[in-house]
């Protein structure tokens, strides 16, 4: 009967009916629980219907098997119990090539989730040359390095295989996310297009579409994450508008059956959306979106940066709204969580500045440095600190403590000058300026940087009238950078004329100057000289048109943008305004006419009185004239009893 039972259950397993082959399976093992294959055929059910309790339970009751080692493990990685999962992995050691490949594997991925990017990308690499025709580790190792901040390592990876660059769309996808840390956005957005490409191809041959279906795909949920980071170029870029479009397009989303959005495409998403809105506006569906991106559910899915990015951005917005109780809770959780992450100190020196507290802010910033000497995360934040308050020795201090490739960056030279000209100590700006120059012309790859430097460098010896540093500098452009530079060209001879008058004349002759000779001195000396006001006036020109039968072109009247009140709705205005409202008051349809003082016919005084001039139109006198007795009724006061004292 066992051998009817595991009969069927292979039946089902060959045919890949997970769910159909766990009742027989689960009873042959309740009949057989010492059977080694009834042991492994009931585990391997369970995997395959992602009971991961169950599994971890069987695992536990069947330690002693070493076959079932690594389900222990893979169970433990998916409940999010990832040391114990290593813990299992390293309790027995494996001879089978095999399982210790795949062991490897495991506990890549787990190396991975628990933020060791480095450890978890040299085991990619380590499988990756035992086996190179494997792309997906090739794919594993470059997001490693991506998600650890190596972006130069990634590159690297990238450029050794290029051939498996134009087959796998994983690959094109984490390059791409490479350059944008590099910074290298247009070539991002080729890859990104090129990775959109060859996905939709695969999605095309998955689905067995038509190629002209292809247009069909586009709300894939495989393309998600490239409509993501595409629009996240096209935020870098400041093409606002488009970004959020796309952002809009993803998170608008209807999940179909089976078929759902990633959760962390989704949190990402929603957290670049939050970034790409101007500060304080529409802060109440800002926070609920930073909530969706901020779950706890997200934890072991999202990278550390992304975590930790996230979490920065929603005690920001807390901030905004004036929630400070609210942002001190959420960075107590974030300081306890990523204590030496320096998004962490910035977010702490930013909510004490918010406080206008600049001292405790400047004490957070150099807390940090006194661990990280050289983060240039916070060295920049806290230079602009002291440069706000005009403690302009100090900030280049802490630029000092930059590193070299970081402090040779164009916009950091540029603010160094600029502070130490506000010192009026130009010897150590130029000193900075050669520094920068000496290294970036070792790096020939940095063609554009130095360029860049060099622009700054000229601009700076004019200003400070330097004209040996400018000669030096503009020929360095001219011979590194582009040699058919004319500004550059008129710049190097504008400097040469002072220092060095024969070379200068040298460069000169490479000065295209247009000919004159067909121009006649003796009809230009008799020439009137020309006038300027009346003569250029638009009138006068208007008029010689005119004498001369031409047709003047009317002028174009400039169209100017509405601008409505604040809070009108173009679409729904309401009921229209008066069209008496711009007449006076007394000359409305609804004007209702005061009373005067001289109507004293008008005015109302006591009961019963009346005004004189018409009290002697009334006639004479009645006050003697009897009143007949039968002619009134009895008082009403007869009728009523006296009231006792």
């Amino acid at each position: 009967e066992l051998q009817v039972t595991m009969a069927a259950v292979k039946r089902h397993f060959d045919a890949e009916e997970f769910e159909e082959a766990l009742p027989l399976v689960t009873e042959a093992y309740k009949a057989k629980p010492g059977n080694l294959l009834v042991v492994r055929s009931y585990i391997f059910t369970l995997v395959n219907v992602s009971q991961w309790e169950n599994v971890l339970k069987a695992c536990k009751k069947h330690e002693d098997l070493e076959d079932v080692d690594f389900e222990h493990a893979y169970s433990l990685y998916r409940l999010n119990r990832f040391k114990e999962a290593l813990e299992i992995l390293g309790s027995r050691k494996s001879k089978d090539p095999e399982e210790v490949a795949r062991r490897t594997r495991l506990e890549a991925q787990i190396q991975y989730r628990l933020s060791s990017y480095d450890s978890c990308a040299d085991m990619y690499c380590r499988l990756q040359k035992e086996d190179p025709e494997d792309t997906g580790l090739l794919v594993n190792a470059v997001a490693a390095h991506v998600a650890g901040e190596q972006s130069r390592k990634a590159m690297a990876m990238v450029s050794r295989n290029q051939e498996a660059l134009e087959s796998s769309y994983e690959l094109c996808f984490n390059a791409a996310c490479a350059l944008i840390d590099e910074g290298r956005l247009k070539e991002a957005e080729a890859q990104l297009a090129r990775a959109k490409q060859l996905c939709t191809e695969e999605l095309v041959q998955a689905e067995d579409a038509a190629e002209a279906d292809a247009s069909l795909l586009e709300d894939h949920e495989e393309l998600a994450a490239i409509n993501v980071q595409q629009a996240c170029v096209l935020q870098r870029c400041g093409k606002e508008d488009e970004a959020k479009e796309l952002y809009d397009k993803v998170l608008r989303q209807k999940p179909a059956e089976g078929h759902e959005v990633d959760v962390t495409v989704l949190a990402v998403a929603c957290n670049n959306v939050v970034a790409l809105r101007s500060e304080g506006k529409s802060l109440f569906d800002s926070l609920k979106r930073i909530n969706v991106a901020s779950k706890e559910s997200l934890e072991h899915k999202l990278t550390r940066r992304q975590m930790v990015d996230i979490a920065c951005n929603k005690i920001l917005l807390l901030l905004q709204a004036h929630k400070m109780d609210v942002a001190k809770k959420e960075l107590e959780k974030l300081r306890q969580s990523y204590s030496d992450h320096p998004r962490v100190a910035l977010v702490q020196a930013a909510m004490a500045y918010r406080e206008k507290k600049s001292k405790a802010c400047e004490e957070v910033l150099q807390s940090y440095l006194t661990s990280h000497p050289d983060d240039a995360q916070v060295i920049l934040p806290l230079a602009q600190l002291y440069a706000q308050q005009h403690k302009h020795e100090a900030a280049v201090e802490v630029l000092a403590k930059l590193p070299l490739s970081s402090r040779t960056q164009p916009t950091t030279v540029e603010a160094i000058v600029s502070l130490y000209n506000r010192q009026k100590n130009p010897e150590k700006a130029v000193a900075c300026l050669r520094e920068a120059i000496q290294y970036w012309s070792k790096n020939e790859e940095e063609t554009d940087t130095l360029g860049q430097v060099l622009r700054i460098a000229a601009r700076v010896a004019v200003q400070i009238k330097d004209r040996a540093l400018a000669a030096e500098v503009y020929q360095s452009f001219l011979e590194n950078i582009d040699g058919s530079d004319y500004e550059a060209l008129c710049g190097l001879v504008q400097a040469l004329s002072v220092t060095d008058p024969e070379r200068a004349t040298e460069y000169a002759e490479r000065l295209q100057v247009p000919s004159f000779d067909h121009l006649d001195a003796e009809e230009l000396e008799a020439q009137p000289i020309p006038k300027v006001g009346a003569m250029f006036s638009q009138r006068r020109r208007d008029r010689d048109e005119e004498a001369d039968g031409k047709l003047t072109k009317p002028k174009k009247k400039r169209k100017r943008k509405i601008r409505y009140p604040k809070g009108f709705d173009p679409e729904n205005p309401g009921p229209p305004p008066d069209p008496e409202r711009w007449l006076p008051k007394r000359e409305r349809s609804e004007f209702k006419k005061k009373m005067r003082k001289r109507d004293k016919h008008l005015l109302r005084g006591p009961q019963g009185a009346i005004t004189t001039e018409d009290f002697r139109k009334q006639g004479p006198s009645t006050a003697q004239v009897e009143v007949s007795k039968d002619a009134a009724g009895p008082s009403r006061r007869s009728n009523r009893k006296n009231k006792g004292k």
